[in-house]
């Protein structure tokens, strides 16, 4: 059952939940363009697998989206994954991008 259908409404209405979009890890975006973590903690086109497994090994509960388009590239179908809210959103960012390099090499 998705989040959406337990809430009767949009998944980002729930507080206990946070998104993350690819988008917001990657090395080749622009802070200007949807980059949230410095630089060198991103990792270059994040995929959507990589950033659930990452956040399935941090046991927050990912929920992949598939469909979805970050607002800022509206014209993209990124999708996004939806995670528990158990750490501040950056250090949560971090976690998963260093994960996600570490499972790369």
């Amino acid at each position: 059952m998705k989040l959406a259908e337990i809430n009767g409404r949009d998944s980002m209405k729930n507080k206990n939940k946070t998104i993350i979009w690819p988008a917001y890890l990657d090395s080749k975006r622009t802070k200007g363009a949807g980059r949230k973590i410095p630089k060198k903690f991103a990792v270059s086109s994040p995929k959507l697998r990589e950033i659930s497994k990452a956040a399935e090994k941090l046991r927050m509960n990912p929920e992949v989206e598939n469909s979805k388009s970050y607002p800022k590239s509206w014209w993209e179908t990124s999708g996004r994954v939806i995670v528990d809210k158990n750490l501040p959103k950056r250090e949560m960012l971090i976690k998963i991008s260093n994960l996600i390099r570490g499972s790369r090499t």
